[in-house]
């Protein structure tokens, strides 16, 4: 399969390699979920291998700050503790910390020729060389304050350089080309040097590095794997230097920089922070860390030529992914129905736009708890980001309630909110918010989705029974199924999630231990019989097949009671301790909310509904009901 390209910066790429009379060169940028742009200009493949310079330095602080992460190695604590050659009075205050942020006060370079050297002779010659300043005084730009800390690195786990890398970054991230060679000459005998040098002598690719930007720009999660703590990655790119040392970039012109531990910290403009590891070849890596992208400029010239045309392709690259070609459209839609003025958000990921219009894309309808909004549940579900990867249509409506905008609820039945006592047609506003969605955007009619947090949770179980005819599957999160008035033949997908420790809508159903109002004067249904129904009105068989990955248990009736395999599956997933709130949010919808249990509900959801209502052949067009 082809890698995405974004064509402005195809055609920005085209217009550098041209001006610089370059032989080749590539261009990568990515997010945490993939990656957005791949081209390669001229000469060059993505699997070129390629010497990188002073970009080995986030190679190897993510190394060195994974044996960190491990315990084994302390920033703070002195090089001395694990190197007793530096246990001597000028270096004993040196920390591993002041190494990496290049504090530490040692020289650019040795004065011995280090060909020929191993990591025990290095060792000794630099607790040799004298320092040129008290640690934590200056900054000096030094390729062996970076060596003394993989040193350390090395002596707290006994391992070496080239095992320590592959084991703790190359492997998890499958980075096939990626090694470190000598100094002299430069990146020779790449992955089996005596002296691997960590400051400047790796060798990588686009493909790789790429790979290892998404890790950072990730916050060390790599395709759901933790690779670094997000605390080491924040520390990367955190000003290192004590605020009275000046900082000034060195063989490159950055302009105002400060240091993190190997990065150079940029601010370009209001809240805008670009972070970047230029090496002397011109081979870049960077993020713009407000925008939640990374970059990989993959070339060998000389770095002073290359940044000259690269700044301005970077400010490119901010605009472009910054634009509806990237982040798709938002648009607050005004409804009227029912008498009331009524509004939903509406995202249209740019590939949806794009793309054949004769196939319809998925829809997902996303609803709020009791209390919220849309904006909030588009928040905290994150719901928007998922559709651009994947390419499905989102809207989050928005309830009613006594004030505009505020202490919004749905009539879901069964609950004594505002909207019940208004009898607000619930059911019929989101049946045309379906309608007026596919009169803007192609939408595929059997892949209609509704998703429901707490009180959205309870009416996604009355649109199961009222509105199956719109609605392929339904996803509730901790809501209870306390609408019963309808009866419903047809079968319905249902995902069903709750935490066990849920005290707002209690798994086992019955009054609330904590809600809000009059919402807590009923009597919940527990999950179970929530399970028992669908599992009845889809036909299925009343045993799961079950899998437990710690305190996450997911229960799958797919089968019916004939045996095959139906369509139209229940799957509940059970959190062991888990509360009330969104879980995987990234931050608490309250003060008084409980803390969002660790999993992903939103990729959960969305990796179930992918599965629903597909058929050979493709989708059919949309059509308005």
């Amino acid at each position: 399969m082809s890698p995405p390209q974004l064509e402005p910066l195809t055609d920005a790429t085209d217009r550098v390699v041209k001006s610089l009379r370059l032989a080749g060169a590539g261009l990568a940028i990515v997010r945490d979920t993939g990656t957005m742009h791949e081209s390669c200009h001229g000469q060059f493949a993505s699997d070129q291998v390629l010497p990188i310079a002073s970009a080995s330095k986030w190679l190897a602080v993510a190394t060195i700050l994974s044996v960190v992460d491990a315990g084994e190695l302390d920033l703070d604590t002195p090089v001395a503790r694990y190197v007793e050659e530096f246990d001597r009075a000028d270096k004993r205050a040196v920390t591993v910390r002041q190494c990496l942020s290049c504090t530490a006060g040692f020289a650019p370079r040795l004065a011995k020729n280090l060909r020929g050297m191993d990591m025990k002779e290095f060792a000794a010659a630099a607790a040799d060389a004298p320092l040129r300043g008290n640690p934590g005084s200056a900054f000096r730009y030094s390729g062996l304050s970076f060596q003394v800390a993989a040193l350390a690195a090395e002596r707290a786990t006994g391992k070496n350089w080239h095992e320590l890398f592959t084991e703790r970054i190359a492997g998890p991230l499958g980075l096939r080309h990626t090694s470190f060679g000598a100094l002299q000459p430069i990146a020779a005998d790449a992955g089996t040097s005596e002296l691997p040098w960590v400051a400047g002598g790796g060798v990588s690719t686009l493909d790789d590095y790429a790979r290892f930007v998404r890790m950072l720009v990730g916050n060390g999660e790599f395709n759901g794997r933790r690779v670094l703590a997000a605390s080491s990655v924040e520390a990367m790119f955190r000003d290192q230097v004590p605020g009275f040392v000046e900082v000034r970039s060195v063989g490159i012109d950055l302009g105002d920089v400060r240091y993190g531990l190997g990065t150079w910290i940029q601010s370009l403009a209001a809240d805008a922070v670009r972070v970047s590891d230029p090496g002397a070849f011109g081979f870049t890596p960077w993020i713009d860390r407000d925008l939640g992208i990374g970059g990989v400029f993959a070339v060998r010239d000389r770095v002073g030529r290359v940044l000259a045309q690269l700044v301005p392709l970077q400010q490119q690259v901010r605009e472009v992914c910054s634009s509806p070609l990237v982040q798709g459209t938002d648009e607050v839609v005004g409804l009227e129905h029912g008498g009331r003025d009524r509004r939903y958000q509406l995202h249209v990921p740019a590939h949806v736009q794009t793309g054949d219009k004769r196939l319809g894309a998925p829809l997902v309808v996303v609803l709020h708890g009791g209390g919220g909004s849309g904006e909030q549940i588009a928040a905290t579900s994150r719901f928007a980001e998922v559709a651009d990867r994947e390419g499905f249509v989102v809207v989050f409506p928005d309830g009613t309630g006594p004030l505009r905008g505020k202490l919004l609820t749905w009539n879901s039945g069964g609950i004594k909110v505002y909207a019940a006592d208004e009898k607000v047609d619930d059911v019929g506003f989101l049946k045309e918010v379906v309608r007026d969605v596919q009169r803007k955007v192609a939408i595929d009619p059997a892949r209609v989705f509704v998703v429901g947090h707490s009180n959205g949770g309870m009416m996604c179980h009355r649109l199961a029974r009222e509105a199956a005819d719109v609605f392929a599957g339904i996803a509730v999160v901790s809501g209870a199924m306390n609408f019963t008035e309808v009866q419903a033949a047809s079968p319905i997908a249902a995902l069903l999630l709750h935490g066990t420790a849920d005290e707002h809508v209690r798994i086992d159903g019955g009054a609330p231990q904590r809600a809000v109002g009059r919402a807590g004067d009923r009597e919940d249904a527990s999950l179970r019989d929530a399970i028992d129904y669908y599992v009845a009105r889809n036909d299925l068989r009343g045993y799961p097949k079950s899998q437990v990955d710690g305190d996450v248990r997911i229960d799958d009736y797919a089968v019916s009671r004939a045996g095959a395999t139906r369509p139209y599956p229940v799957r509940v997933i059970t959190l062991q301790g888990g509360g009330h709130a969104w879980p995987g949010s990234g931050e608490k919808t309250t003060r008084r909310a409980d803390e969002p249990f660790a999993f992903d509900a939103t990729r959960a959801i969305w990796d179930f509904f992918a599965q629903v209502g597909k058929r050979e052949g493709g989708a059919t067009p949309s059509v308005p009901r």
